[in-house]
């Protein structure tokens, strides 16, 4: 999200030299919100966060990689939505799979400061979003009972927006040097991600434990755009490694439920290597699934809820989740 304190250190004095390294702050920004809207909407399943917590507060730990207040705060500001459609089909041998793949995705964080120092308590509102249209195909092979291969490309198209209002006469004699630059503006991206994945099924074919590699790289550019300062490249890549284990069970009651546990690291670079505030962090999660194929219920194969925990990043800390479509 846009870094406006250092924006702001660097617009005030004004030299004629200084607008080279405000450009490169601002383009530095937008990049970082692209990339970061791309990983974290990203993933074939929708998962709404409704409760943020900090796990320390439950397990009595004085971890602040596990979690903090600020940490919490921070996660509380985000608004992530992630709709996603796939749609799959064989080709030639039963190994072989063809999926496409269509998302729409929002980002949004809303944010309360002083963009300039005030005697007032008033404070300036900045609402910033990227949202994401994708689509995709991804194409899947078995090599065999324990290992499968998948390669993919996603399309996306992605859209930048700043919203501020200036409410101290402070701020407001700013908003003519930042209005149109660092505040109040829109930008328009395509990026390309291809991606790799392999997957090692412990125990053969419907095996319950899966261990997940999967590399994912992207580069894009802005497009349309009436300022220098807003022609960006945004390019980054991250790998996740992780375990899952899924086991079903069956009731009377609610036939086709399945337990979810999964854990990963993540290790980010490029334009994700700053954002998150650290080049690796860790996720894990455990949930309950609810098959409802059988009640037809449009684009819906799946519901459920489960506890998200993300360690070493600066989102770090808990969230309970909402889940659709997991696989």
């Amino acid at each position: 999200m846009p870094r406006f304190l250092i924006l702001l250190t660097l617009l005030l004095p004004a030299p004629a030299f200084a607008a080279t390294p405000v450009q490169k702050a601002i383009r530095l920004s937008l990049a970082e919100s692209y990339v970061t809207a791309t990983l974290l909407t990203g993933g074939n399943a929708v998962r709404l966060g409704f409760w943020d917590f900090d796990p320390n507060n439950f397990i009595r730990f004085e971890d602040e990689n596990l979690g903090s207040l600020e940490a919490q705060e921070l996660r509380q500001r985000l608004t992530t939505v992630s709709l996603p459609y796939s749609w799959s089909t064989p080709i030639g041998e039963h190994s072989n799979t063809l999926i496409l793949n269509a998302k729409a995705a929002y980002l949004g964080q809303k944010q309360e400061t002083q963009l300039a120092s005030s005697t007032r308590s008033t404070r300036d509102t900045i609402d910033s979003s990227v949202t994401t249209l994708t689509s995709g195909a991804e194409f899947r092979h078995r090599l065999n009972d324990n290992i499968g291969l998948a390669a993919g490309l996603n399309l996306n198209w992605q859209r930048y927006l700043n919203d501020t209002d200036f409410n101290t006469p402070e701020s407001q004699a700013l908003a003519p040097a930042l209005d149109g630059l660092v505040t109040n503006y829109s930008a328009n991206a395509w990026q390309a991600e291809p991606y790799l994945r392999t997957t090692w099924f412990i125990g053969g074919r419907r095996a319950e434990v899966k261990l997940i590699s999967e590399w994912h790289y992207m580069k894009g550019r802005t497009f349309a755009t009436s300022e220098p300062a807003h022609d960006v490249q945004p390019e980054a890549w991250y790998w996740s490694n992780g375990v899952r284990w899924r086991h079903p069970f069956v009731t009377r009651i609610l036939p086709g439920q399945n337990v979810w546990m999964q854990a990963s690291r993540y290790d980010l670079g490029a334009d994700l290597d700053g954002p998150l505030g650290n080049h690796y962090y860790y996720e894990a999660g455990v949930g309950w699934l609810l098959d409802v194929q059988k009640l037809n219920i449009p684009f819906v194969d799946n519901i459920g809820v489960g506890i998200n925990l993300n360690y070493g990043s600066v989102l770090r800390g808990g969230t309970l989740v909402l889940l659709f479509n997991e696989e």
